[in-house]
């Protein structure tokens, strides 16, 4: 029910923006984020349809698989709704709000993804608590794989890193930073921040492997 509602929100929304934009829309944008294809209007679903298709592809798997449906489970479903749901809206309202300008557009793609990120940040200590055991950042290690409240804390390390990394790319958009220079830290950040978040947590939350 949070997924189909979180469609239904997506939808509703695309739904009432979609009327108002421009028969053309800005379809691709450059590194400077200035448009170099334009499209026609429907290609400002293309999110939503995303998002649609693949809540529906993942609800009888979800309804199949042996969850354990508990308050971390629901709160997990409801973190992936919601920046599912975020994610999908960015296409048609940033198009709206921005009446198809280039550069505002780019940066309030930018701001929407560094939404996201703090979302899921936040979120991500309740989606360790849904998700297998698995070892620290999935890579392979001879040591036993953590309990749950050793990765959630992890988790919650890692969140909290993430999530600022996502507010300062909020503010770099709000402070009208070049795109490509917001795209550059997004990308750069995340990639240095997941090696040293690996390298930092497998250092202090790993248990040592039985001799």
């Amino acid at each position: 029910m949070i997924l189909l509602g979180a469609v239904a929100l997506v939808w509703l929304v695309a739904g009432a923006v979609y009327l108002a934009l421009p028969d053309t829309v800005p379809a691709h944008l450059n590194a400077a984020g200035q448009v170099d294809r334009w499209g026609s209007k429907p290609e400002a679903l293309a999110l939503p349809l995303i998002f649609t298709f693949v809540v529906l592809a993942t609800l009888p798997i979800l309804l199949a698989a042996p969850i354990e449906w508990s308050g971390a489970t629901v709160r997990g479903l409801a973190v992936f709704a919601a920046v599912g749901a975020l994610f999908a809206l960015l296409q048609p309202l940033g198009l709206y709000l921005t009446g198809g300008d280039g550069p505002a557009f780019a940066r309030l793609l930018d701001g929407g993804i560094g939404l996201l990120v703090v979302a899921i940040g936040l979120g991500l200590p309740a989606l360790t608590r849904t998700a297998p055991p698995q070892p620290i950042c999935g890579l392979p290690s001879s040591a036993p794989v953590p309990d749950l409240e050793t990765r959630v804390k992890g988790a919650r390390i890692s969140g909290r890193a993430i999530a600022v990394h996502g507010g300062v790319v909020v503010l770099l958009a709000l402070l009208g930073a070049p795109p490509a220079w917001i795209t550059a830290y997004l990308v750069g950040g995340l990639v240095v921040l997941g090696v040293f978040l690996c390298v930092y947590l497998k250092r202090t939350l790993e248990p040592r492997p039985p001799r």
